[in-house]
């Protein structure tokens, strides 16, 4: 313990520390493949090769995705994770620069005298604009996805999401801040059903005040940035800057662990202290969290979050974080012993100006709520810890072409194999004129139960000043089992997409896809229509 907690102490005096006031710019999925997803935004003037995006997945925000190409609306990136991404998920990243509002030059008023109109007298007063001006910044996106089989196979889910911010609403110090999703899959009755608490979720119903332009509150669901590992806390969060120090609390509930509604007995609370500074090569900083999480006023999980992240070296990136549980308790026996859940690091190294390489590793344990979790606890605490690595290298030969090449290896001693998975990506722009872009792809893996290939490319083009966007992709897959029935499988796989941006802000997204196999096939169709609401710019 005092060993561990010397290691925390060393790092975050010696590095200095976290804590990033930044606006959090998201984006939606708009298309997956096995290679690649596809992510677009309202822009991308923040954005650059190799940049790390956050995606809202398991009821919290998580990096995951690493961008290799941008364009002035979209990013083609490659996940870090095995996670899976559906159309429609939510991305972000946080704006790492504001626009300061700078004082209004001096301006003349003329002072009359009650007494004698004649007399005047001139003052020049600075007026200092009210820097609290209310913006909305929100979408509504409908989409609906299904197969198109006999009857007996077919099915289509409906997806509706709002999200919505409001800012100083008319100019005063209150914002509120939601996302809201709903889906529900039309199935025939061999399926089983599910209820509306299933169906219906709440990720984010907040609202926020600003007591001062250092103190902040907020009531309600969100997530906190500074905590995102914890996921959403349904309650009271307060957060005050002094100086370069950031410090803050929560008190609250968990949401519920099997549908995500409220869950009163789920009580939490916990604080952070976190701390940054502007170093020449860019910022430095650490965090450190405590959370207390209770079921039934019983000791669900005790821990300690860390993390720090710098850019000491030029052109050299660096981000470490890593979880401690701080309690146990096993067959009624209770300890306070420190066991590490999760550790993450990751580099980023750009020696020259068209290569950039990049690494990561990653050591997860399952995460253990002893009262919510003990029928099985046993069993979770058997599992081994997994490992994984990463390292790719992305290389821009040029103005119109790049290569990007990725390995990635997770281990697990149970398994009698590791997992190994490498791609190769060769990118070409321009191809068929401005705004087009191909892709080529090749993904190999390797696993204790089966190995494959698949081989793709995939090509798309904007149209008319960008209002229209068409796009061609193929995938053919070849993947041998190992002591199963079935010992091979080869599928072609071919996809189509059309995208219509109007100047109100909306677009419409057809999307089919077919899978062909030498016996059968399989066909899928995607229809998304998003609605975006921003403030007008003044």
């Amino acid at each position: 313990m005092r060993k561990i907690l010397g290691i925390l102490f060393f790092i975050s005096t010696t590095f200095s520390s976290f804590a990033q006031v930044n606006n959090l710019v998201e984006g939606v999925v708009t298309f997956v493949n096995p290679a690649h997803i596809y992510v677009r935004f309202e822009q991308t003037k923040d954005l650059s090769v190799n940049d790390t995006l956050i995606v809202f997945i398991n009821n919290r925000w998580e990096k995951i995705l690493l961008i290799e190409a941008v364009s002035s609306k979209s990013c083609v990136t490659k996940p870090l994770t095995n996670q899976t991404i559906q159309v429609g998920f939510k991305v972000g990243y946080y704006r790492k620069n504001f626009e300061k509002v700078e004082p209004r030059e001096s301006v003349t008023k003329i002072k009359h005298d009650s007494i004698n109109p004649k007399k005047t007298e001139i003052i020049a007063v600075n007026e200092e604009p009210n820097p609290r001006k209310q913006t909305i910044n929100g979408r509504l996106m409908v989409s609906a996805n299904g197969s198109m089989e006999a009857q007996e196979k077919n099915y289509s889910r409906l997806r509706t999401s709002l999200v919505l911010d409001v800012n100083n609403i008319n100019g005063s110090k209150f914002s509120i801040q939601n996302y809201i999703n709903y889906q529900h899959r039309l199935a025939n009755t061999s399926l089983t059903q599910t209820s509306f608490r299933d169906d219906f979720k709440v990720y984010t119903l907040a609202i926020n005040y600003e007591a001062n332009p250092k103190t902040n509150i907020s009531l309600g669901r969100k997530i906190n940035d500074r905590m995102a590992n914890m996921g959403a806390i349904d309650g009271l969060q307060v957060q005050h800057q002094y100086k370069k120090i950031i410090f803050g609390g929560f008190t609250g509930f968990n949401p519920d662990y099997n549908d995500y509604s409220f869950n009163s007995s789920l009580f939490q609370l916990g604080g952070f202290i976190a701390h940054e500074i502007e170093k020449p090569n860019g910022l430095v900083q650490t965090s450190l969290a405590f959370a207390e999480q209770k079921n039934n006023f019983k000791t669900d999980r005790r821990f300690l979050y860390f993390q720090h992240s710098n850019a000491l070296i030029k052109n050299m990136y660096l981000f470490y974080s890593l979880e401690l549980d701080l309690f146990q308790n096993i067959n009624g026996v209770k300890s306070n012993d420190v066991n590490l859940t999760s550790t993450y690091i990751s580099l980023r190294y750009r020696p020259f100006k068209k290569l950039n390489i990049s690494t990561s590793y990653d050591n997860r344990r399952n995460v253990i709520y002893y009262e919510s979790y003990r029928t099985f606890i046993d069993q979770l605490i058997n599992q081994e810890t997994r490992q994984g690595f990463r390292v790719q290298v992305n290389h821009s030969i040029s103005k119109y072409l790049s290569l990007n090449v990725a390995g990635f290896y997770r281990y697990q001693s149970s398994k009698p194999e590791p997992t190994k998975n490498y791609v190769v990506n060769l990118n070409l722009s321009q191809v068929l004129g401005n705004g087009s872009f191909l892709n080529l792809n090749i993904n190999t893996m390797n696993t204790y139960y089966f190995d494959g290939k698949i081989i793709g490319g995939r090509l798309s083009k904007d149209l008319f000043k960008s209002k229209l966007s068409a796009e061609l992709s193929f995938r053919r897959v070849d993947y041998n089992f190992f002591n199963t029935e079935q010992q091979a499988m080869e599928q072609n796989i071919i996809g189509i997409s059309t995208s219509i941006y109007t100047a109100k802000r909306t677009s419409i997204m057809l999307n089919y896809e077919g899978t062909f196999e030498s016996t059968k096939s399989y066909n899928r169709y995607f229809i998304t229509i998003s609605q975006r609401f921003k403030s007008k710019n003044k």
